[in-house]
């Protein structure tokens, strides 16, 4: 029996170790079974790319598009380059990532004749438009089937896009559980950061954007500070605002307590560090920073929206609150900063529950699963 071929098709791969979908995509490349399947990364026009060499030890090769838009010129030039490629190597499945993949990896695909197209969603659609879910309806019927990281994620799909349920498969996130193993001198990285071993520190991992609702976290931290004179907050994450968040712990009196560490390579060591992780999104399908925090054995606040309540536990990992209510938030992290016992409980639940739930190899073990189904030779 041949291999399968297997396209992921995204609309930026730049950072095996950057977050969100594009993680997901390098770890489902290198983990699937290479004796089963042929797996190529594509990807469209974004700002650099994935170096090759790292696409060939994952035991994948990469295939690069370059689209500025996908209703433009180069669209079209590409689409039927992208043709000929499905053609030419016999792709057996496409599966998208993103909105321009989705769309426009579907519409060609589906004109070249590749009968197995995946569609791969993975958010809440907070930033649609009502064109973008026109264009999705579009090209719904094209597509064989849908993977969605949530339940939460599934039932906007039935809602919005009426797209059957019989239609959409769950896959959850995985994540590694080795999080606590071979991380970093963490006394070093105190002195690093100027944290002593006494103070108490809270962790929240998100590039700054308005979603992430680092806002409610500052005003939650006014309390928590008044209360916590020893406490520290790491914002780690790509600063999007242009020093807007620094400008307002300088105005809420707590910028001597906060650190912003814009984007860093040791986020694993820095969740060691932590006393509390939190993650006060506005919208979430699937957060791949919970389920690290987790894996890193640490209790966590979130909020109630789309998949979050699928990760925590509210109660027993963590707590749930509110989205956009900094009251609760200040609450939840002063009661945890004040119980050590319930910290490690919650968090070690919290690392049993990845291990038996969300481990990347139960992930990988999904896909395997949805793509021999899929293909049936």
């Amino acid at each position: 029996m041949r291999k399968g071929k297997i396209l992921l098709l995204t609309d930026c791969l730049i950072d095996p170790e950057a977050g969100g979908a594009e993680r997901k995509v390098f770890d489902l490349a290198k983990g699937l079974d290479k004796s089963k399947y042929d797996v190529i990364l594509g990807t469209l026009d974004c700002e650099g790319s994935t170096p090759e060499n790292i696409v060939k030890e994952m035991g994948a090769s990469l295939v690069v598009f370059r689209v500025k838009r996908i209703y433009g010129l180069s669209g079209l030039i590409q689409g039927f380059k992208f043709m000929r490629f499905l053609k030419s190597n016999q792709v057996d499945v496409i599966q998208t990532y993103h909105f321009s993949s989705d769309i426009w990896g579907t519409f060609y695909g589906w004109l070249a004749g590749v009968k197995l197209i995946v569609s791969n969603r993975r958010d809440m659609g907070f930033w649609r438009k009502s064109w973008h879910v026109m264009a999705y309806k579009c090209v719904n019927r094209l597509v064989k089937q849908m993977i969605v990281v949530s339940t939460a994620v599934k039932k906007v799909l039935i809602e919005t896009e009426g797209v059957k349920e019989e239609k959409i498969q769950v896959i959850f996130n995985g994540v590694s559980n080795d999080a606590l193993d071979n991380v970093a001198d963490l006394n070093e990285l105190r002195d690093s950061l100027q944290i002593s071993k006494d103070d108490l520190v809270i962790v929240h991992v998100a590039n700054f954007k308005r979603v992430k609702g680092h806002i409610y976290l500052l005003e939650a931290m006014r309390d928590v500070v008044s209360k916590f004179a020893n406490v520290k907050l790491l914002l780690i994450g790509e600063d999007e605002f242009e020093g807007e968040l620094q400008m307002k712990a300088k105005d809420f009196l707590i910028d001597k307590n906060i650190l912003f560490l814009g984007k860093r390579d040791d986020v694993s060591s820095l969740l060691c560090l932590a006393d509390i992780c939190v993650l006060p999104s506005l919208s979430e399908g699937m957060s791949n920073a919970i389920l690290e925090y987790m894996a890193a054995a640490k209790p966590v606040i979130a909020t109630r929206v789309g998949g979050n309540p699928e990760n925590v536990i509210d109660g027993q990992t963590g707590y749930l609150i509110e989205p956009k209510n900094s009251q609760s938030l200040a609450e939840a992290i002063n009661k945890l900063l004040s119980d050590q016992a319930l910290r490690e409980s919650f968090g070690a639940k919290g690392r049993d529950r990845v291990g038996e739930v969300f481990s990347l190899k139960e992930m990988i073990n999904k896909y395997e699963e949805f793509y021999d189904r899929l293909l049936a030779f």
